[in-house]
């Protein structure tokens, strides 16, 4: 092979060398060509006073827009010390507006905000827009959004918050007895709707005389439906059982109107009024002296109304006190009724962690011959506090 030029042994190591460098030159400007893109674009806001923030915007709410730097983590800015937002992947401008319990999302997909004398130009991926102040408070990115409307509109396996508390004792040797305890109570609000479920049991046995002593069991389930700001539709569930008692199975279904007479952060009251039916099973009672002939079954239906309460406040930063009372008069005969109460104080220990204490009370004025009007409960002990997103 020739080459038009001296092919001595130090200038062809000057041309290789030469075509060495060039090739290094041009990898290296490849290189800085890809992640100098990477090291441009950023978005950046602009304050009142000049000073300019880079990062990437992650949201905008409560009056704050939240950007993501390399150097701080994340960093917090009063929007309204914000003169421009420029943004180089679209985000999620959120305009909501209600009507009465209709809510309706408008999302625009914005690159940039910038403050003017009446409100904002805002650009978003067709042109500029022209927006009320009013309208340019919440931003999230389009994950975030996405995740944000699912909230508002759940499955029914999400959004469930609760407690389940768990108490035991046991005696062995001059005694032998055996207690335990057992509540959980559940609930899942949404902007529409609540439902509550809950289930409670003590049972208490003596091995010596070997008897019970206490075997009561409850269960049910409520369902609101916000009419309003104040006032919701109810239907309720409830079921219970009562070994001392002689109470096989009682069954109350019924709904009505409820009241959300007090709203607040630290209190809330709610007042109901409604229709139910219940229906009792009682079994076979044992004979009361000196009658030694037992007392057979018996069965009741009837309507009834349904005069409730039910009261929450926060007491301190870390316990909830509840409260409530129902009133069930027999619309075939008003001197009979049923009456139910409960009391509870949650502390929290942890964010998983709590000591609940729970005092029940169910009164009736019909029950078999032989057995007593009054049944009163008191649980205590911890509880675990849960979530289900």
């Amino acid at each position: 092979m020739r080459f038009p030029f001296d092919s001595s042994p130090l200038v062809l190591l000057s041309y290789r060398s030469s075509r060495t460098l060039r090739r290094i030159t041009l990898t290296l400007a490849s290189v800085v060509t890809l992640l100098l893109p990477a090291t441009v674009l950023a978005d950046t806001i602009t304050l009142k006073n000049g000073d300019h923030i880079t990062g990437a915007v992650s949201q905008m709410t409560g009056g704050k827009l939240t950007i993501h730097t390399d150097y701080a983590d994340d960093v917090n800015i009063d929007f309204a010390k914000v003169t421009a937002v420029k943004i180089d992947k679209p985000v999620v401008l959120s305009i909501e507006t209600k009507t009465g319990k209709k809510l309706s999302i408008r999302e625009v997909q914005i690159t940039a905000i910038d403050r003017t004398a009446d409100g904002f130009a805002v650009t978003t991926t067709s042109g500029t827009e022209n927006m009320a102040a009013a309208s340019v408070t919440t931003v999230r990115t389009p994950a975030a959004q996405q995740a944000y409307e699912a909230s508002l509109r759940p499955g029914w396996l999400h959004d469930w918050t609760g407690v389940a508390n768990l108490s035991l004792a046991l005696a062995r040797g001059n005694s032998d007895t055996t207690t335990l305890g057992v509540g959980v109570n559940l609930v899942r609000p949404t902007l529409t709707d609540k439902t509550s479920l809950y289930f409670n049991d003590i049972y208490t046995h003596d091995g010596i005389l070997n008897s019970t002593t206490a075997d009561h069991i409850g269960a049910g389930a409520r369902y609101d439906y916000n009419l309003g700001p104040k006032f919701f539709l109810f239907g309720t569930a409830d079921f219970a059982t009562d070994q001392l008692q002689a109470l096989d199975l009682r069954s109350v279904v019924g709904g009505g109107l409820g009241w959300h007479a007090i709203t607040g952060d630290k209190q809330q009251l709610d007042l109901l009024a409604g229709l139910v039916w219940t229906h009792e099973q009682y079994g076979w009672v044992p004979p009361v002296p000196p009658s030694i002939v037992p007392i057979p079954p018996q069965t009741n239906s009837f309507a009834a109304l349904d005069f409730g309460e039910q009261y929450t406040r926060k007491v301190g930063k870390n316990s909830v006190l509840t409260e409530q009372a129902y009133f069930f008069p027999n619309l075939q005969d008003t001197s009979e009724y049923r009456a139910t109460g409960t009391l509870g104080l949650s502390t929290k220990i942890k964010s998983f962690l709590s000591w609940q204490t729970s005092m029940a009370d169910v009164y009736v004025t019909n029950p078999p011959v032989g057995t007593k009007t009054n049944d009163f409960i008191l649980t205590t002990g911890f509880g675990f506090n849960f979530a289900r997103k």
